[in-house]
């Protein structure tokens, strides 16, 4: 009975408290969205092909849900970015993310271009 009565207090302060995070909820453009969930679902892919080659039994299910479980997590992880950014100043925090995944993809080239062996790349 303990427990049961933790469980409905807890959820009503997490309902209390979700109305408090939904005020500062910043959109992000669709195009943010979109590579924020490339970012996630091409992170979570090698994060999958790792745990497949360190357990081998858990491939055929890793194989078979890989994209629903990647995808629900992108679409998880873009709310939370989305509720996390202040809603006093929206323009600075798209911003924001826009030089976060600029960054990104510039890594991400510098290191294809490095693996290509392309002159001025290479250490």
């Amino acid at each position: 009975m303990k427990k049961l009565i933790a469980l409905l207090l807890s959820s009503v302060v997490l309902v209390a408290c979700t109305a408090q995070l939904s005020a500062t909820f910043v959109p992000l453009p669709d195009t943010e969205r979109v590579a924020i969930t490339a970012l996630v679902v091409a992170a979570l892919g090698w994060v999958f092909a790792y745990i497949a080659t360190k357990f081998p039994w858990s491939t055929p299910f890793v194989s078979k849900y890989k994209m629903e479980i990647s995808l629900a997590i992108a679409g998880a992880v873009v709310g939370v970015i989305e509720n996390a950014l202040p809603s006093a100043y929206p323009e600075v925090s798209v911003l924001f993310i826009q030089l976060a995944l600029a960054v990104f993809a510039a890594v991400g080239l510098f290191g294809m271009l490095h693996k290509a062996d392309v002159p001025g790349f290479k250490k």
